[in-house]
């Protein structure tokens, strides 16, 4: 029959096309329950793992009731523009942070990989051989017997392998959702970063903002000693040049004030320039020490509303990521007993093979394959089990890591609270002790020049107003940086927030 031949055209291209929608058919339906495998979503929440629960209320808050919806942004309730502005900055250009901004990526990757078992493995496949073979000793009549006899053949192939492991039991599933607990719990991580890293960076504005105030009241108390000491040695030669009398002590200890003075002036500068070193470190920038001019201590944001419910820490990233951990481990355990049963796998191959390439396109040379494997282990010596026992192990301990940072959370608020009071009693004792201090190194003065005072009075009295002032300046600063540490540790501002939602598996 001539290969043109009409009849046998439409036969052959009738095998084809049955060839191909076979193969068709066979992707679309191991494809089609691939993706109803695959439908996935993270894991529960599995706070039900620990037994650390959180209080119904705070025992350290004050009594205070707000008349106004708080703040949102725990930053801008400082009332800073400057502040909020590096806070902006350091976020975006710390080095650190951008390192666990890296990590984040590196998790999202892993998650990833691990979800691609899920799906079949297709791969496309050209190849091309050409052979040569020699007969020893199969002569033909009339041929040299001196050249062997040889053939030459080529071989030229398409194909389309297709491989999947249908994930009958969860094992596949299991291993999917602990990747994606472990890439959430990486997330919170990289924000539990970016809260601690704005805490700091607050405080360490609110260091150079004091630094500023105590080089300044440095300035002042060695102009004030030195217009003391001025006085003295003035009435130290008028004695001696009138009356004879000697007030050489008196001189001394105003010329050791002075000298004093001077030795704080360099501290409060040496700290001037280490804090405002740390502000361009936290930013990602040279360390000059010229960051934070413009700093000042600002006044405190308000009081602390009482009724400060605990689920505020529903927004602490570090818990946050704890209870992604108990998860991922809770799937990893499920991954691990899965892992004792069967696992079937399918694979399918077609394609087309011939000895001229021009032929490998025809589907007269088309070839197909298609097999099931099904392999349970039997004999590991003990490896599959004990895998088992370590990932029970890992999930009791992440459990317990759980309750130790809840813990730990529930004492930093109520350590915080109890201090914003303490802290606020010491700035107003400290501020009337100023006062005080103030009106006592006016009066000594006075008395010191009408003759009726002693300079040691007006001494002592210079000493503790600006002793005082100096410690007053610190306390501030210190109950700025309790009010920051409150913040971080309820995740963020006083506003009431909704609990977030229970993570569920997709059916």
């Amino acid at each position: 029959m001539c290969p043109s031949d009409p009849i046998l055209l439409l036969h052959r291209r009738a095998i084809a096309s049955r060839k191909v929608r076979a193969a068709g058919s066979l992707i679309a339906l191991v494809s089609g329950l691939a993706l109803g495998a695959c439908r996935h979503a993270s894991p529960p929440d599995a706070k039900s793992f620990a037994s650390v629960k959180a209080p119904t209320h705070w025992i350290a808050g004050p009594s205070w009731t707000p008349t106004f919806t708080p703040d949102h942004d725990w930053i801008a309730s400082f009332s800073s523009p400057d502040l909020a502005a590096f806070i902006d900055r350091v976020l975006a250009e710390n080095k650190d942070l951008k390192a666990a901004r890296a990590r984040l990526e590196v998790a999202e990757s892993n998650a990833r990989i691990i979800g691609a078992e899920l799906y079949p493995q297709l791969q496309g496949g050209f190849s091309a051989q050409r052979d040569l073979q020699n007969f020893i000793g199969l002569p033909l009549p009339g041929a040299d017997p001196n050249t062997p006899l040889s053939s030459r053949s080529n071989r030229f192939g398409l194909s389309l392998n297709l491989s999947w492991e249908i994930d009958l039991w969860g094992r596949v599933r299991a291993a999917k959702r602990a990747a994606i607990a472990e890439f959430e719990a990486s997330d919170f991580d990289r924000a539990t970063a970016e809260l601690s890293l704005a805490g700091q960076a607050a405080k360490t504005w609110f260091t150079v903002a004091e630094a500023h105030d105590q080089v300044t009241l440095a300035r002042s108390a060695i102009a004030t000693f030195t217009e003391t000491e001025t006085a003295i040695r003035e009435r130290f030669e008028r004695g001696l040049a009138e009356k004879g009398q000697s007030t050489a002590s008196q001189l001394l200890l105003a010329s050791g004030d002075v000298a004093v003075a001077r030795e704080r002036l360099a501290a409060r500068q040496e700290m001037e320039g280490r804090a405002s070193r740390l502000l361009e470190i936290l930013a990602g920038s040279y360390p000059a020490g010229k960051a934070g001019a413009s700093a000042l201590l600002p006044e405190l944001p308000g009081k602390v509303p009482t009724g400060l419910p605990a689920t505020l820490l529903d927004r602490r990233p570090d818990l946050a990521a704890a209870e992604r951990r108990i998860a991922a481990a809770d799937q990893r355990l499920l991954e691990a007993k899965r892992a004792l049963l069967p696992a079937i796998s399918l694979t399918g191959r077609f394609g087309s093979a011939s000895e001229d390439i021009g032929e490998i396109l025809s589907g007269d040379f088309s070839i197909w394959s298609v097999a099931g494997n099904l392999a349970q282990p039997i004999f590991q010596g003990g490896r599959l089990r004990a895998n088992i026992d370590r990932r029970g192990s890992e999930l009791v301990l992440a459990a317990t890591d759980f309750e130790q940072t809840a813990l730990t959370a529930f004492g930093e608020v109520e350590n915080a609270l109890a201090a914003e009071t303490f802290l606020t009693r010491r700035v107003d004792a400290l501020a009337e002790s100023s006062r005080l201090a103030l009106e006592a190194y006016r009066r000594s003065l006075e008395e010191f020049e009408l003759g009726t005072g002693d300079v040691l009075t007006v001494l002592t009295a210079q000493q503790r107003l600006f002793a005082s002032r100096a410690q007053w300046l610190s306390v501030r600063r210190e109950r700025l940086e309790n009010r920051v540490d409150l913040y971080l540790a309820l995740g963020g501002s006083f506003r009431p927030t909704l609990a977030p939602p229970e993570k569920t598996i997709a059916p």
